[in-house]
This record gives structure tokens, C-alpha cells and sequence, in this order.
């Protein structure tokens, strides 16, 4: 008979034990540092994108000077449209984060909806102006000297917008290609105007135009919509930053005894707060990335999906970490209550105890001594799926090894383990305990034989 004794503890028995450390998996999620460096964030990149803004207006502003009267008066018109649309769209962004967990995917199609009404809005009212335009010119046509130096005006007007979209606004981002093809239809509007030919021209130059005022109206709504959607990100990736940071180290209490302990989620879950930390941590590179700008879709998939993703493997992995750092305590807690079994049973003495790699996540070892130099050392380790744990009493005899009283031994600790709720069943192991196990010293320096996805 082997001197190797295995007591499995049974899994349902366990996950009773286990049960008050997974009551304890929600992570606290509305963090007043959170909300606060949201807020940061938001007005940091608001102010940002208001500069910017402004910046362009006041370009466009100096371009537009090169336009007509008739045509200052439109494209100042549709800039006023522009800014109370945008400023609209910008402003409940802002405000989105206080909705942001549950709302976000309704906030973006919002987002979508008031960018379709403001450029709906903008093309009915530019077709508005365009045909009143239109009917104060009909009124001109019996001078055909009239027309044609009308035509030169808005090919010259044309012209100007044309310019300054090309040289201020993003179209290429959010209209591609789009100003090349206006570019080509301006060059047939100011050759038609150069050969004379009045009422062609004419109908070529207001054509061009309205499409280059809808062009400048789309790509800054666009921009705009864009902006919305950065900042929806910015406030996602920051409360997931946040979150992180809060659960990296937090106090853990047991209800029931008032014990308290500091726990480091990185440590117990064996690095994955680290991999959750690095994904974060990209997110939020990519939403701040200047040089390479992500798209609204890939705006829109960082708050809704990518970070939502995130935050549902921090509750987990919070959740095993606090499992694991309980299932440690509970294994010092069984091999203390063998250890009291065995005293007084075989009239051993208690020697010493020991994590294996002195790691509070691997198996935990204690070790009784009798006067003749013959030893017991107790393994308490997880089982091969996490699920539970099994116990090994293993007898190192300095004379006749008696198995009528170890397995006396092993039965009055499956009785033990009854008499506290864990079921287990004892059976002996074919193998001799390793020797090496008594060796205590070794066993702290000992490297983890498995990784910590073993571990319970």
C-alpha cells in the first residue's frame, strides 16, 4: 500500500465554501474619480475640436471674401446653419456620458438621425435660396449682356468656394472624391463663360455651385458627426481607464467575519488585468490617433462593442481574482483543520507550513513531525480543472510503516471534512509520496508546475 493518501473534496461541497467570494464579482462602476475624469477628458477634447473649429471658420471667412455680395450673403446664411447644427450634435454629445452604459448604441443612431435632419434641413433651405436666385434672374434674361456677365459672377463665386473647400474643409475624409468631380464641371462652367456663351454658362456655374455649397454643408456636418462620435469615444475609453485603475487594487471584506484584505487583481488573475490593461490601452491610442484618424464606424465600434468587451472581462477576471484569493485562504484554513486532526490522532506535532513557490496561488503544504524523525506533510492543491480541491496526507515513516493507521488518518479527516460541510471520498494513491516534499526550503523556491488557469 502506498504511504500517499488523496481526500478529493467534492465540487458542489466547494463551490458552497466558494460561494460568498463570487457573491463579491460586480465591479463598482459609477467611480466619482471616474465621472470626473470623464468630464476632463470630454472638455479637454471639446475645447480642442472648438479651436479647431473656429480656426476654419475664420479661414473660410478670409477666403469668402473674394465672393460676391449676392454670394456672401448665402454662404454666410449656410454658416450659420452650419454652426447651430453642429453646435447641437456637439453639445449632446457632451452630455451623453451620463446615459453612456446603457444608451450608447440609441446615442449614436440619435447621432446619425440629427446629422440626416441638419443636412436635409441645410438642402432644403439652399435650394430655397438657389431658386430665389434663379426667379430675380429669369427677371434679367432680355439682356443677354446681363446674363453672360451674371454667369462670369457666379463661375467667379464658384470658384472661390470651390478653392477654399479645397484648400480648408476635410472633403477628401468624409467626401471622397467628390470635389474632383466639381472641379471638372467649375472648368466647363468658366469655359462656357469665356466663350460668351451666357445662358449655358450661366445654368453650368449655378449648378456647380449648388452642388459645391451642399459639398461644403456635408463634409462640415459630417465633421461635425465625427467629433460627436470622438467625444462619445473619449468618454468611453476613459471610464474604462478609470474602472481599471480602481480595480487594480481594491480592500476585499468577508461578510461574515468582517476580515479585510488588499487585493491585487493582477496578481491573482495571474496578468490578465495587465492583457485587459494593454487592450484599453490601445483603444484609447487609437481614438486619440491625429496622424491616422479613426473613422465614425470605428468610433462608434470602440464605444459600443470594443470597450463594452473590455469591461465585461474586468468583471471576470475581478471575480477570479477574488475567487482565487479566497480558494488560498480556504487551503490554509483545510490544511490547519487536518493539521488538528492529526495532533492529538497520532501524536505528531506541528512543524512547519508553505506555499509552493512561496506563491498564495499554488498549493499550500503543512508539515507535522514525531519524535522519532518520521514525517507527515498535508498537500492541499487545486484540482485539475479549478473546480475544487484535493487533499494528500502523505506519511514519511522512519521505521515499519503501519497502513491500519494511515488509513485511519485519512478517514478521520474525510470525517472532519463531513462534520464542516465538504464531502469527500479517501482513496490511496499507487505512487510513493516524493521526498522531496519534506524539504521545505525547496519547496518555497519551487517553480509553479502549472499555470494559474489550473488554479481555484
Amino acid at each position: 500500500m502506498s504511504g500517499k493518501k488523496r481526500i478529493t473534496v467534492d465540487e458542489d461541497a466547494w463551490r458552497e465554501t466558494m460561494r460568498r467570494a463570487n457573491r463579491l464579482r460586480d465591479v463598482e462602476r459609477e467611480l466619482p474619480g471616474m465621472i470626473a475624469a470623464v468630464k476632463r477628458a470630454q472638455e479637454e477634447q471639446a475645447a480642442k475640436d472648438r479651436a479647431a473649429m473656429q480656426a476654419r471658420q475664420d479661414e473660410l471667412t478670409r477666403q469668402f471674401a473674394g465672393l460676391s455680395e449676392q454670394a456672401r450673403k448665402l454662404e454666410a446664411s449656410t454658416t450659420r446653419r452650419i454652426n447651430a447644427a453642429a453646435a447641437t450634435i456637439m453639445n449632446e454629445a457632451r452630455e451623453a456620458d451620463k446615459q453612456r452604459r446603457a444608451e450608447t448604441r440609441q446615442l449614436l443612431d440619435q447621432q446619425e438621425q440629427r446629422f440626416d435632419a441638419a443636412l436635409t434641413a441645410e438642402r432644403t433651405e439652399r435650394q430655397r435660396e438657389t431658386d430665389a436666385l434663379r426667379a430675380e434672374i429669369e427677371l434679367d434674361r432680355a439682356g443677354r449682356t446681363r446674363v453672360l456677365a451674371m454667369a462670369q459672377t457666379q463661375a467667379s463665386d464658384a470658384r472661390v468656394l470651390h478653392d477654399a473647400i479645397a484648400a480648408t474643409l476635410p472633403h477628401e475624409r468624409f467626401a471622397a472624391g467628390q470635389l474632383a468631380r466639381l472641379t471638372d464641371r467649375l472648368a466647363l462652367a468658366e469655359a462656357s463663360a469665356a466663350a460668351g456663351t451666357g445662358e449655358a454658362a450661366l445654368a453650368q456655374a449655378q449648378e456647380v455651385s449648388l452642388s459645391l455649397r451642399e459639398l461644403r454643408a456635408e463634409v462640415e456636418l459630417r465633421d461635425a458627426e465625427w467629433r460627436a462620435a470622438h467625444l462619445t469615444a473619449i468618454a468611453a475609453v476613459t471610464a474604462l481607464a478609470e474602472q481599471i485603475s480602481y480595480n487594480s487594487m481594491i480592500t476585499v471584506t468577508d461578510d461574515e467575519s468582517g476580515a479585510s484584505a488588499e487585493l491585487d487583481v493582477d496578481y491573482w488573475s495571474d496578468g490578465q488585468l495587465s492583457a485587459i490593461r494593454e487592450e484599453a490601452e490601445a483603444l484609447e491610442s487609437r481614438v486619440r490617433d491625429e496622424a491616422d484618424p479613426p473613422t465614425i464606424g470605428e468610433l462608434r465600434d470602440i464605444s459600443e462593442r470594443s470597450v463594452a468587451a473590455l469591461d465585461g472581462r474586468l468583471s471576470d477576471v475581478v471575480a477570479v481574482a477574488r475567487t482565487r484569493q479566497w480558494a488560498s485562504q480556504v487551503r490554509v484554513n483545510m490544511a490547519e483543520m487536518v493539521v488538528d486532526v492529526l495532533e492529538p490522532l497520532t501524536g505528531y506535532a506541528f512543524d512547519a507550513a508553505t506555499f509552493a513557490g512561496d506563491d498564495q496561488r499554488e498549493a499550500f503544504y503543512s508539515k507535522l513531525r514525531h519524535p522519532d524523525e518520521s514525517e507527515i506533510v498535508i498537500e492541499v492543491a487545486p484540482d485539475e480543472d479549478g473546480k475544487s480541491c484535493v487533499i494528500r496526507v502523505m506519511s514519511y515513516e522512519t521505521g515499519h510503516a503501519d497502513e491500519s493507521q494511515r488509513v485511519a488518518r485519512v478517514h478521520a479527516v474525510a470525517d472532519s471534512l463531513r462534520e464542516q460541510g465538504l464531502s469527500g471520498t479517501p482513496a490511496a494513491e499507487r505512487d510513493e509520496p516524493d521526498p522531496l516534499l519534506r524539504d521545505f526550503g525547496r519547496l518555497r523556491q519551487r517553480q509553479p508546475a502549472q499555470g494559474i488557469s489550473g488554479r481555484a
